[in-house]
Formats: structure tokens, sequence, C-alpha cells
């Protein structure tokens, strides 16, 4: 039996200013750096000097001209305008030889892609979107591209949302997911002794605690798989709010500090200093997973994201870093409007299959 994580949700229903901006998304890429910073009134570059990326500046520009944003306070309203906002940038889906919905034994959905009938390396995936938002939809395009320009074999989680399901169901529920998952590899078309764990933004918060926890199972005896890698995308690792970027980007970059306080009220974790909210404050992080981490110049997770790179390098975990210094927070929905982000999910891609692999 299913467990009722969440409502089906409704239709999207587009009007007449949301279908010009599909449309207009779809002629952003061909756009040359100088036409689209005239067109969004000017260059910006952060603190460090660098460039936003032309592309995602007249992106929150006609974000802006449409004068919609998350609707922080409603939870409908704003798990429709996150799909809305996706939706209105996203590509076609990406073709992969096989997708299955499935239900775990927890009743957790699951959808699992397959690139060939071949075994490939396994990602478990959580999604983003602040333990509030987001679903199997919402990032279906991204796991496509995981799966087919990576040859993995990706299992995307719809792990339980909150204020339904306030903190840690979240934590629980990925973590019962990630050990039947890697217990039936094999029989997903998948390699058993090559199992990766990401997600983005909360997703990548999710990995971060998993793969601390099921490392103390495996030190305290219990006989559990072993992770080969950990993707970690923009992750939130500081609950406490106190890195410079969370200043910097506070309003007008997509992610803001309003969603932030948003998403961390409806999340209802009690202490921020607590580990499973705040990964960077664990005090130890030796005998973790060797980590892909991936930050973007323009988001206010940017510092703390960093900053957990550093606690884990100084823990002797490898760590491979991708600073996609002139991007923003969720780039990785926008590469079908940003030659940058295309190629930075590209690049992502890529090494999360070479270390997979290694």
């Amino acid at each position: 039996m299913s467990k009722p994580w969440r409502q089906a949700p409704p239709a999207l229903v587009l009007g007449p200013l949301d279908r010009a901006l599909k449309r207009a998304s779809r002629r952003l890429r061909h756009l040359g750096p100088a036409t689209a910073d005239r067109l969004a009134g000017g260059s910006r570059h952060n603190q460090r000097g660098t460039q936003l990326d032309p592309h995602l500046n007249l992106i929150l520009r006609l974000e802006k001209a449409a004068g919609k944003s998350l609707a922080v306070g409603d939870i409908a309203d704003a798990r429709r305008g996150m799909r809305r906002s996706i939706h209105l940038v996203d590509g076609p889906p990406v073709p992969v030889f096989d997708v299955q919905n499935r239900v775990l034994h927890s009743g957790c959905p699951v959808r699992i892609y397959r690139p060939s009938a071949a075994p490939a390396p396994l990602l478990v995936y959580f999604h983003g979107g602040g333990w509030v938002l987001g679903d199997l939809e919402t990032h279906d395009r991204f796991c496509r591209r995981l799966c087919a320009e990576g040859g993995l074999v990706v299992a995307a989680v719809d792990y339980p949302l909150a204020p339904e399901h306030p903190f840690p169901a979240a934590i629980e529920e990925a973590q019962t997911s990630f050990v039947e998952l890697a217990g039936m590899a094999a029989t997903l078309g998948a390699d058993p002794t090559r199992i990766g764990m990401g997600g983005d933004s909360a997703g990548g918060n999710l990995a971060t605690v998993l793969c601390r926890q099921l490392r103390d199972r495996r030190r305290a005896g219990e006989d559990l798989p072993q992770i080969a890698l950990q993707l970690l995308i923009y992750p939130a690792t500081d609950f406490r709010r106190i890195e410079a970027s969370h200043q910097e980007f506070a309003a007008g970059f997509m992610l803001t500090g309003e969603a932030i306080d948003f998403y961390k009220a409806t999340y209802a974790a009690p202490d921020d200093s607590d580990p499973d909210v705040s990964p960077l404050l664990c005090a130890d992080l030796r005998d973790l997973p060797p980590a892909l981490l991936v930050t973007a110049g323009f988001d206010p997770l940017r510092d703390e994201g960093e900053a957990y790179g550093q606690r884990l390098r100084a823990a002797d975990v490898p760590v491979q870093h991708q600073d996609c210094a002139g991007l923003l927070h969720g780039f990785v929905h926008l590469d079908s409007a940003s030659p940058a982000c295309d190629r930075a999910v590209a690049a992502l891609i890529a090494e999360t299959a070479r270390l997979l692999r290694a």
C-alpha cells in the first residue's frame, strides 16, 4: 500500500503571459551574451568580481517582469509556483532506455531510469525544493540527463515533504529508501558494487546526512552497502545562515532569503546546530564517501557549500569541486535556456559517471 505522501498536484494551467514566457525561454539560448545583458538592463557582478551568466541575468529580468515569485506562506501556491517556474524553462524530455514508477516496501514512490539493458552504476537521487516543494516531475528532465548522458541507473526518490511530514520524516524515509534500493540494485539492472547517492539543495542536504548516518551504522557493525560517491549539488549544510553569501544574495537571485526562512520554518527542525540539519557542524566527517561538490557563484548557499567541502578535505575525504562561478541556485533546471547551464550540467554528469566508475 502506498503512503499518501501528498495529494496529486493539480494540472498546471498556464495563462497568456506564461505561454509567452515559455516561448521566450526557448529562444533565450540563441541570443548572444552581449544582447542578453543589454535586454536585461546591463551586466551584473558579485562581490568576488564574477559576472552573472548573461542568459540567467535576462531570465531574472523576465521573472521580475512577470511579477511572480515563490508564494511563501501558502504551501499549495508554493508547490504550483515551483512546478510553473521549472515548466517555463524546461526543455523536452530526454529519451532513455526505460523508465518505471515503483513503490518501495515503505510506501515511498520512486522512479527508476535505465540507460540500457546492461548493468550500470546506480545513483539514488533526492530532489531539491527546501524539504517542502519538488517531486518526481520537477526533476524528471535532470534525472533523464543523468541517466542518458552518464550511463547511470538513476533511482529518484519521492520522499515525504513538510509540513505534512516535518523533520526528521524526510531523513528517515530517505535512509529507508536508499537501503532498500541499494539492496535491490541487481534487480534494477544496476551494478551493486557501484552505488552513489546524490541530490540538489535540500536533496543535497539529505545526501550529506544519510552518508554520515549510514557510516555510523556500518561502524556499529551493520552490513550495509558501501557508497562509492556523494553528489552534492549546491547543498544546504548550515541552518544558521551566517555565511556572507546569504546576505549578498538575499534577494533577486532566484533563491531568496525569504524563501529560505519559509523552508526552514516549514521543515520545523528544532535546533539549527543539529548535524542532521547542519552537516557542516558535524564533529566527525571522517570515513565518508568521496564527494563531487557543485556550487554556484550567485547562490545564498554558496559559502556553506564551499565550507563543507573544506571540512571534508580536512577529514581526508576526497572532494572534487565544480565551481560554477557565474551561475545561480537551481541552474540544473535552466540548461535549455542558458548554454552556460547546459555546459555545467553536462560537466557534472560526466564527472559523476567517471567517479562512480573509478
